[in-house]
């Protein structure tokens, strides 16, 4: 009896698991995650643009993409391809082509990026158009940019 008088009296002055009262863990602060857009443009200059392709990576920042939408111009109006894969790895490659006549010349919106955005780092993008081409399916002079969107 004596032997297990003492055992608790250590417990409790040890501040064992089972006599001590548990503390709270202390709770993590929650990642800021906001909804941003992200809008793309190729500038063909002249020549009316049949087709693109452009790779987008997001060099700093958590981002993730969550859906990709259509350009201004009705030749581009309907969600471009896109490989599903790539954004696993926090990048993407995007591609369109329209066969008509009513093709954009100059700078026009090929497509709007849904994105959700992580963390207190503002995102920075690099963007590379890997191909430009006309209806005759030969390569264009074409630039490509990027702008943010809104922000909700």
């Amino acid at each position: 009896m004596r032997e297990t008088l003492i055992a608790i009296l250590a417990g409790v002055l040890l501040g064992s698991p089972f006599v001590a009262p548990r503390r709270a863990a202390a709770a993590e602060p929650a990642a800021r995650v906001r909804f941003e857009t992200l809008e793309v443009f190729v500038d063909s200059g002249g020549q009316a643009l049949a087709a693109y392709q452009f790779e987008l990576a997001a060099e700093v920042g958590e981002v993730k993409i969550a859906g990709v939408e259509g350009g201004e111009h009705p030749a581009f109006k309907s969600p471009p391809y896109y490989d599903p894969a790539a954004l696993s790895r926090n990048r993407i490659i995007i591609a369109a082509f329209n066969t008509g006549r009513d093709l954009p010349r100059g700078r026009t919106r090929v497509a709007r990026l849904h994105l959700y955005v992580s963390g207190d780092k503002a995102p920075e993008y690099a963007v590379r158009l890997e191909a430009a081409g006309n209806a005759e399916g030969q390569r264009i002079p074409a630039t490509v940019t990027v702008r943010k969107g809104e922000m909700k």
